[in-house]
């Protein structure tokens, strides 16, 4: 799935926890670190013109990738920072709420979901998310949800009023 659609999903999902903000942090944390210092590089060398050949991306974006799209070593970290802070933060969740989004909307031709890495390399081959049916199935859901947030939200505000007043 697109980031900005990992941000939207997250956001949505943990807007009414403590730190939403984190939590959307997280959720794109995983495409951030595996993609950015490629894309980078692509785009101030002037060969950033869509979707890359596999031939071109270098190692280290699926060694990041693997790492960061592992259910296995994100719920292990999210252990071990439980286990160090001796408390749990709702928002690092949203680091394996990308991987689950990213399982059922990636086909096995290109970068699919390692879940379960370094265990195994089981992964899901599906639709990709970056077909333009999939993408306006997407958004168009990630609309209704928003405006279901926004009615609540409305209906909310309208209730605090009342028992001001």
């Amino acid at each position: 799935m697109d980031i900005l659609a990992h941000g939207l999903w997250t956001y949505a999902i943990f807007h009414k926890t403590k730190s939403p903000k984190l939590a959307v942090l997280f959720g794109v944390l995983p495409d951030l670190i595996s993609f950015t210092p490629f894309f980078i590089t692509r785009i101030l060398s002037n060969q950033f013109k869509g979707r890359p050949n596999l031939a071109e991306i270098p190692n280290f974006v699926t060694s990041s990738y693997n790492f960061t799209h592992s259910l296995v070593i994100a719920i292990v970290a999210i252990i071990l920072i439980t286990l160090i802070m001796r408390r749990f933060y709702t928002f690092l969740l949203g680091w394996p709420l990308h991987i689950l989004i990213d399982i059922p909307t990636h086909e096995a031709t290109f970068f699919p979901t390692p879940f379960l890495y370094p265990i195994s390399d089981l992964h899901i081959s599906s639709v990709s998310w970056g077909r333009p049916e999939m993408l306006a199935m997407n958004y168009f859901a990630l609309l209704l949800v928003y405006a279901f947030l926004v009615k609540n939200r409305i209906k909310h505000d309208k209730r605090q009023i009342r028992t001001n007043t």
